[in-house]
């Protein structure tokens, strides 16, 4: 292990902590201070082997498995970790803390299963899965012998018998060590409120790219950091906030169940039910007069709002959420209706899911709530709250264009299913049925066929070489005079994010609080444009004037390789400048605007190909599309922007057949 590695470990933690206590100490309890301060007075060795088991999972670690030093320092740096500092808590719990057999058994690994279940005798075990085997091994531990069954006291036998295997599974792995549930529930929050997410649940890697970026492993932009003392009110706050957020991270890994697999979906209906009233105060409080914020500025108001995001109230309506999504998936439907409509009454949390949630609530009134042999009068009814749903969802502000368009062709649907006749049907300014048309060209090629081979489609290169539709589409596009790239979004995000780079990082309240982070932490949000509207809609002037080209050379020049949302560095900026020179500045501009706006539902969906023609000037994008592929509603979205703003797209249908035909 090399010191360097130890070290940056070390270095984290220590500024994890030192940060944290330096400023928002009123966070923690005078008995969790203590605790943190214990840990700072540990020796480096003991610190050290702390992170490591802290960033892995939370389980029964074997001493002689722990690979962080010599043998003889982490034994003793165990030990160390596991005493008991004086009104303090330990770090370590020790196999001690074991008093289960059905745990004790799990901690074997299969090998050593299958030796254990050969010495007691149980046969028929050479193939079996672990699971069989611990069970075998444990149903052991539960009979009773011919003597034990004659003994008065026969709990205290079954005791004995439980006891003597975890006796046994311990002389198998040695010493073993587990985080303090105390100890480490106290780190994980010490870590949320440093890094603002909760480190330890999903994929969030926080930790280990900060451990990355001090290694030097990768580089972070420059920019000012500015932490926000006062993001969470209280240390109550805090506590429920985790809480809040790990039940709907439990909640998410339910809904990862199939739909058929009610149980689990039921399980997660019954943690919404038990927050139910938590959600109806919330919305009563809703309901109160608030403080006027018009007169603090619309920046003002958008740094408010993302400020919401930390508050344990936003990840109860997350919660909620996902409730309405297991009343979707349990059939629930007049559930379903009660929390979406719930969830639409109120506007001061997740403004972005608004369109969502109106697209489900319209299908619920139009079909699942819709009572098929019913009156035709009854049935009218359901379907003209559809249409009043929709109207509303016209009328709401925050629904995106996405859903605008989803929603307005509900609308029509459902006038048509009511007889409405064109003349009376409604006209609404943000009424967008149809996407703009797009021009198709159609290329052939030869595809290779592959039965035992599931994924994309293989084609047959121009060098003869495999390759995907995308490059097939390429090698076409180039027999017509164009350079390209499959790019997909990473063209126009790299584009944006060069062009943009001092107002993404220019230091906010709240969204740049550490130095590990390659993005503001509101960047997916709709708080985003508003809090930095004026120096977007200067940028944007800027870009339209012509005025680019300099800040997409000095931003590549000073930041490249570094890590930043939506910059792909294996994009040449001679790339880059081509493309931006052939769109122009007030097309350049205009997709950037969209990125600005929508950041979270447009950085995806972009056309795969960016292709220019250095003899015409031409700049050109394609969306790229396989037998049987069909478009999504994201990648219609952007063929429509596109088209609109007068920039060459079409969609390219790749078909089998020969590859001299272009259509």
């Amino acid at each position: 292990m090399q010191s360097s590695e130890r070290q940056s470990y070390l270095e984290i933690f220590d500024r994890i902590l030192n940060t944290v206590l330096e400023s928002e100490a009123y966070l923690f309890s005078d008995a969790e201070q203590r605790i943190l301060a214990e840990f700072s007075k540990l020796d480096r060795h003991s610190r050290y082997l702390y992170t490591r088991i802290f960033m892995r999972k939370q389980a029964w670690h074997r001493v002689s498995g722990l690979n962080y030093g010599e043998d003889m320092v982490v034994e003793q740096s165990c030990k160390y970790l596991a005493t008991c500092p004086q009104g303090s808590e330990p770090f370590l719990l020790t196999e001690c803390e074991i008093g289960n057999c059905d745990e004790a058994v799990a901690l074997l690994l299969l090998p050593e299963l299958k030796a254990m279940a050969k010495a007691k005798g149980i046969k028929q075990m050479a193939n079996k899965p672990k699971e069989v085997l611990c069970s075998a091994i444990l149903k052991t531990a539960k009979q009773r012998t011919v003597v034990s069954f004659f003994k008065k006291n026969k709990d205290d036998s079954a005791k004995q018998r439980q006891n003597g295997l975890i006796q046994e599974v311990l002389k198998i792995t040695g010493p073993l060590v587990q985080l303090n549930p105390v100890v480490s529930e106290l780190f994980e929050r010490l870590h949320l409120v440093f890094f603002r997410s909760a480190t330890h649940l999903g994929d969030n890697n926080s930790m280990r790219s900060a451990v990355l970026a001090i290694i030097g492993q990768i580089r972070f932009p420059s920019y000012t950091v500015v932490r926000s003392p006062d993001l969470f009110s209280s240390r109550d706050d805090v506590v429920r906030y985790k809480m809040l957020v790990e039940i709907g991270y439990q909640m998410e890994v339910l809904l990862t169940a199939l739909v058929k697999e009610t149980e689990r979906h039921r399980q997660g209906w019954d943690i919404y039910l038990s927050y139910k009233n938590d959600w109806q105060k919330l919305l009563e409080s809703l309901k109160q007069p608030q403080q006027p914020e018009a007169s603090k500025g619309l920046e003002q108001m958008a740094i408010n709002y993302w400020r919401r995001h930390f508050t344990p109230d936003w990840a109860l309506v997350r919660i909620v959420e996902r409730g309405a999504r297991f009343a979707a998936n349990l059939k629930q439907f007049d559930d379903e209706r009660d929390v979406l409509e719930a969830l639409l009454s109120q506007d001061a949390y997740r403004l972005g899911k608004r369109g969502e949630w109106y697209e489900r609530l319209v299908l619920l009134y139009a079909t699942h709530l819709r009572p098929k042999r019913a009156a035709a009068d009854v049935q009218a009814q359901s379907l003209a709250k559809a249409r009043d749903t929709c109207i509303r969802a016209l009328d709401d502000v925050h629904v995106n264009r996405i859903s605008r368009h989803a929603i307005s062709r509900q609308l029509r649907n459902i006038e048509a299913k009511l007889g409405i006749d064109e003349t009376q049907q409604v006209v609404h300014p943000r009424l967008c049925v149809e996407w703009a048309p797009v021009a198709e060209r159609t290329v052939y090629g030869m595809r290779i066929r592959n039965v035992t081979r599931s994924g994309p489609s293989i084609w047959d290169g121009n060098d003869g070489i495999p390759c995907s539709v995308e490059q097939l589409a390429l090698w076409r596009y180039k027999e017509l005079g164009f350079t390209g790239v499959h790019s997909e979004n990473a063209m126009v995000t790299t584009l944006f994010s060069l062009l943009f780079w001092d107002i993404i990082f220019h230091p906010l309240p709240g969204v740049l609080d550490t130095e590990y982070q390659s993005r503001p932490l509101d960047m997916s949000s709709e708080s985003f444009y508003f809090s930095r509207r004026a120096m977007i809609e200067q940028r944007l002037l800027e870009i339209g004037a012509g005025q680019f080209e300099q800040g997409i050379c000095s931003a590549y020049r000073q930041e490249h390789g570094s890590e930043c949302v939506g910059v792909t560095w294996d994009l040449t900026c001679e790339q880059l400048l081509t493309v931006a020179k052939h769109m122009g500045g007030k097309r350049l501009a205009a997709i950037c605007r969209v990125l600005a706006t929508e950041y979270r539902l447009k950085r995806s969906g972009f056309p795969d190909l960016c292709l220019w023609n250095e003899k015409t000037g031409q700049v050109m994008f394609a969306e790229v599309k396989g037998p049987k592929d069909k478009l999504s509603e994201t990648q219609c979205d952007w063929l429509d922007i596109l088209v609109t703003n007068h920039i060459d797209v079409e969609v390219c249908l790749v078909r089998e057949g020969d590859a001299r035909d272009v259509e």
